[in-house]
Order: structure tokens, then sequence, then C-alpha cells
């Protein structure tokens, strides 16, 4: 892809997988997966980068309709150690994909989650065996301009998406889900955070990004906010982050809820919300 007017290669990000589709030869389900791809050679400065696999192989018979080959991947980052984010791993591997995964440590633990009506927990971990990872720590360069953020520091009072969560199935041991990551993109229009399901809320992703990369403004957000089932003061609070960071464009997918994206607009008249959708692509 060409350099545009600022000498930057073109970024593109294409919705492989999402709960929404956008197009009929692409299937949706409760999972996400992203390809961003960096511009330029498939070297260390460009090439495709994965994000995410979705809940089943879905992402990569919608990569094939999308003529993008998630094997040739340089890497694959992945957001957190949740089935509909690290499922279709299994199905990627036997493609020969090769390059490197990247994850936060916890990535591979067991979880667990509530069921209603007192029903028995049931898993949402990762498949077995997990291939193996790079263990990706506070921040993890993947590529120039691409950059990895975990272990999110979550400010007391705070808004982050955790409960029911637990680390056994007995419902002992709570799951804060520590390895909840989000990348930066460096893009012509400035930076875009890329999210997986936020689970450490908005304003506690963001702030982090500032801090440990002094970000003060996103052009753009894109992915899943996991506000599905989020209460006012915390739609309120991802609408202030929103607002704080000049953010011009919302691309709300996965865990988000069309409701809680419609609220989001109505709390935020400037900026621009967009629903994702299996198919999109979108090129800064």
């Amino acid at each position: 892809m060409p350099a545009n007017a600022s000498g930057m290669p073109g970024r593109r990000i294409t919705v492989l997988c999402d709960n929404e589709s956008g197009r009929d030869d692409c299937g949706c389900e409760w999972g996400l997966s992203l390809a961003i791809d960096l511009g330029g050679p498939g070297d260390e400065t460009g090439g495709l980068w994965l994000w995410d696999t979705g809940q089943t192989p879905l992402f990569l018979r919608n990569a094939a309709a999308l003529g993008i080959d998630p094997a040739a991947a340089r890497g694959l980052a992945l957001s957190h150690g949740h089935y509909d984010h690290t499922g279709g791993l299994t199905a990627l591997m036997a493609t020969g994909f090769s390059g490197a995964i990247h994850a936060h440590p916890a990535c591979a633990g067991a979880r667990y989650a509530d069921e209603p009506g007192g029903k028995p927990r049931r898993p949402i971990g990762p498949p077995r065996p997990l291939p193996a990872f790079s263990s990706a720590g506070p921040l993890t360069e993947l590529a120039p301009g691409l950059t990895l953020i975990t272990d999110i520091p979550r400010a007391p009072g705070r808004f982050e998406s955790v409960a029911g969560f637990f680390l056994d199935p007995g419902g002992e041991h709570p799951d804060s889900v520590p390895d909840d990551a989000f990348l930066v993109l460096q893009t012509a229009k400035g930076p875009v955070a890329i999210l997986g399901c936020c689970h450490s809320g908005l304003m506690n992703s963001l702030n982090c990004a500032r801090e440990r990369l002094g970000i003060q403004s996103f052009h753009a957000v894109l992915g899943g906010l996991h506000l599905y089932n989020a209460g006012p003061d915390a739609l309120a609070e991802t609408a202030e982050a929103l607002r704080r960071f000049t953010v011009a464009l919302v691309v709300a997918g996965h865990c988000t809820g069309k409701g809680s994206a419609s609220a989001l607009g109505a709390l935020l008249p400037g900026c621009v919300i967009r629903t994702m959708a299996a198919g999109q692509v979108w090129i800064y």
C-alpha cells in the first residue's frame, strides 16, 4: 500500500469477524477478529497483523471472501484469553501460520463465567492446547507504529467490566481479567485505539496510553467496549473518556451493545458513531 501525503504508509483495518455482518459473503458470530495491514512490504516495518481470532474458524472463511490470507500474517496479538477472541486459534495454526503470537501471560489460564438461574459456571477460556506465545509486557512494540498495551491500571471508582468472571468453576477466585489489552496504531490522522473487549474500561485504557506513550488525543476508537449490560454511570464515563481524548470516530463492535452505542451517540453529538460489522474496511 503506498504512502499517503504525510509520508506514512497507509493503514488498512479489515473486520474479519464481529457480531454483525456488513456483506452477504461474510458470516457473523459473538466474537472479534481484525486484520491490520501496515502497508509496505511484509518486512519489519510493514505487512499484515491479526488481532484476535473470533470464537470459531469463521474468521478464516470471511478472510478468504475478502481476499486476505491470515496464514501469511507476520503475527497475531490477543486482547485477552476469552473463547470469543481465541476460539479460532486452533484453526489458524492448521493453516500453516508461523507468525509470532503475543499475549499477556494470564491469557493461557482457565476462565469461567456466571450463568443465569443458578446453572453451573461455564468455561470461557482459550482452546487447549494453546500454541506457544510470547509474553507481552505492559508495553510491547509489535511493529513500527503498532503497539500492544496490557497490565492496564484500574483507578478506584472507574468503570471496569469484570463482574461474573472467575478463575475456578466454584466461583471462589474472581477474575479481574488482568490480561485485557488493546492496540495503539499510529496513522496519518492520529493514533487509533483498537480494542478487544475493553474489560479495563475505556477511561482506564486511554489514560494508560497517555501515561505510557504520551498520547493526548485519539483520532478513532474501534472494537468492543463491553457496555452491552452497563448502567448509565458507565456510559457517562465512557463518553467522558471519548470527549477528553477528542475522539472523532467510534466504531463500536462486538460487546458494546446496540443500545449502548446509540446512547453514546446521544451523549456525544460531535462524535461519529459507527457499528462494526464483518467485511468492513477502514483506511487511515
